[in-house]
């Protein structure tokens, strides 16, 4: 997402004769050993314009990376990115711009830690910059531990403000959000082959070159890709691997220890509390898009006929309010109650209005499950929301008694609502 200042306005699209995106290309490359990725982002932006503008650039990124490197190239200069205390980072660069230099400031997004924006100040009418960000991110085991998930944030969705009422920009812009964007990305991936049985990509036909014999090569095998969704590589792990994997560097270990299916029966089955379930539903406008709410509905059906006989379950719709199937906290699981949540899931629409997660959670709070009682929450959302830290607060103080297991829905869920949420309980 871009926004561009010039005279003190923020401009997003003239007409169409006269637009101006200064993005011109995306290239990632990425590198991956074990469960650790190290990626390079590279941007780069070019002013048509006939006068100077400042550019201010919004940019997806996984939750809980960590960037080590930021540069930025205009002309023959290089600038390497220096990190500071962020009220004093934002002092220098509106005094740089206000002397006419050139100036670069990157800094993370306060309500959406998945987002990261890029101030590219004063370019120069016809001249380019480039600027690079690495980082380095831990990937997922998915799919009880049979896969690795590398993922690559491309897109961001406008995110629902309560305070507002309305949808939010990332860093407070005011913006036009288009679907199509008028520039391509390139992608190239390096993953190590040891231990590595299959790579495959749900979000993006791919090509892997076998001819490294240290690596796998990955890149898209179309030309033309657009940024309109997450970039996704599953990686499977070879079947005869160890349940403990070490990765050692200089200077760092990192360590996975993945219990085996049996041992988490085991642990299921030596446990006797009363389970509840208790699945919360985005019903809001818009999980209308991508038929997202389609694809909740086929995920509830799931979930409700794989309940256990006899445990407690309850349905909750949410949108600008939420909406209970049934009257009681929860209520037990037999074939007349199951009848009637399946029929509220065939009938589930995206028609409640704001996505206001916060009112389900609070109603939750306040009412904890019963004694003996280990409460088990499934929430499915886009979760296109710019509260995520008041979210995170919330459940946070319920992880005691409840834990929460999050599926995000469509391109472009939030990635630091959708993870938080999973560890915050």
């Amino acid at each position: 997402m871009l926004r561009i200042k010039q005279d003190s306005q923020i401009v997003i699209q003239r007409s169409e004769e006269q637009q101006y995106v200064p993005l011109k290309s995306v290239n990632i490359e990425a590198t991956i050993r074990s469960f650790a990725a190290d990626v390079t982002i590279t941007q780069v932006f070019r002013n048509d314009e006939k006068t100077s503008i400042e550019a201010v650039y919004c940019f997806p990124i996984e939750e809980q990376a960590a960037i080590y490197a930021f540069v930025a190239h205009i002309d023959d200069r290089e600038i390497i990115a220096q990190l500071k205390e962020k009220d004093k980072a934002q002092q220098e660069y509106t005094e740089a711009l206000q002397q006419g230099h050139g100036a670069y400031l990157l800094e993370q997004d306060e309500k959406s830690q998945d987002n990261f924006i890029i101030n590219v100040g004063a370019l120069p009418p016809g001249k380019e910059c480039k600027i690079t960000i690495s980082y380095v991110s831990e990937l997922d085991l998915v799919e009880n531990g049979s896969k690795i998930r590398f993922v690559v944030p491309t897109t961001i969705a406008p995110r629902y403000n309560p305070d507002k009422g309305g949808l939010s920009s990332p860093a407070g812009t005011t913006s036009k959000y288009v679907q199509k964007s008028p520039y391509t990305i390139k992608f190239q991936c390096q993953i190590e082959k040891q231990g590595i049985a299959r790579v495959s990509s749900a979000s993006h036909p791919i090509q892997v070159d076998f001819g490294n014999q240290d690596a796998y090569v990955i890149t898209f095998a179309q030309d033309n890709t657009q940024l309109d969704r997450d970039i996704l590589v599953d990686i499977e792990l070879s079947k005869n691997r160890l349940n403990t994997i070490v990765a050692v560097e200089s200077g760092a270990v990192m360590a996975s220890f993945t219990p085996s299916e049996e041992d988490c029966q085991k642990a299921m089955n030596n446990v006797e509390t009363m389970n509840e379930f208790i699945f919360i539903v985005d019903c809001s406008g818009s999980m209308e898009d991508e038929g997202k709410i389609g694809l909740a509905r086929q995920a509830m059906l799931l979930f409700l006929k794989s309940l256990p006989v006899n445990c407690q379950f309850n349905i909750v719709r949410f949108g600008s309010t939420h909406q209970t199937l049934f009257n009681d906290i929860t209520t037990v699981y037999d074939e007349k109650n199951a009848e009637t949540a399946e029929g509220l899931i065939n009938r589930m629409e995206a028609d409640l209005g704001g996505t206001e997660l916060l009112s389900p959670l609070q109603w939750l709070e306040a009412n904890p499950p019963a004694q003996g009682h280990a409460r088990q929450i499934f929430l499915l959302t886009d979760g296109e929301i710019s509260n995520v830290d008041q979210v995170l607060d919330l459940c946070r103080s319920m992880a005691t008694s409840s834990r929460i297991f999050s599926f995000g829905l469509g391109h472009s869920p939030s990635r630091s609502l959708v993870k938080g949420l999973a560890r915050a309980t």
